[in-house]
């Protein structure tokens, strides 16, 4: 149990993690499923997320709000994997099974998300799917509301331009 010092409880960091982990799960794999649309995926980037937290958990300021150190790590982890995927896609030929309306129409997504900027993805992610304000948005990408507010509005004009 927690060691009391001046009226402060001291949280033994595996149950430090715990609670991180039962708070922002659900978080952590919306984002990553958001930018990967993939459920596996998503819960790939997810567990390496909650890994890598385990691994630094000595170095966590625990006291502070954790989910900012996990949407910047799990954005860091996607963006190696769109990095990988996309050497991988410029090699790939769609199969002769694949029609070619649905190969046309995945092109067009892949390339209308490749438009946007890892920021544009993380704050269109946390303001049109996760509903936050473009203060808590701010919170844990560390950065402004205005800055969110501006990722969000070029999100949406590339992609609406894109259509």
């Amino acid at each position: 149990m927690g060691v009391s010092l001046e009226g402060l409880a001291v949280v033994p960091l595996e149950t430090a993690y715990e609670r991180a982990y039962e708070a922002h799960w659900p978080t952590v794999f919306r984002f990553a499923l958001a930018w990967t649309n993939d459920w596996g995926a998503a819960e790939d980037v997810a567990q390496e997320t909650f890994t890598r937290l385990w691994r630094n958990r000595s170095s966590v300021e625990w006291d502070r709000d954790v989910l900012p150190w996990l949407l910047v790590t799990a954005r860091h982890l996607l963006t190696d994997r769109f990095r990988m995927l996309r050497r991988r896609l410029l090699r790939f030929t769609p199969p002769a099974t694949l029609d070619e309306a649905t190969a046309d129409r995945w092109l067009d997504v892949q390339r209308a998300m490749s438009r946007l900027s890892a920021l544009e993805r993380s704050a269109l992610f946390l303001v049109a799917l996760e509903g936050r304000d473009s203060t808590d948005a701010a919170h844990l990408m560390g950065t402004t509301p205005g800055a969110i507010r501006a990722a969000v509005s070029r999100a949406r004009d590339k992609l609406e331009a894109h259509r």
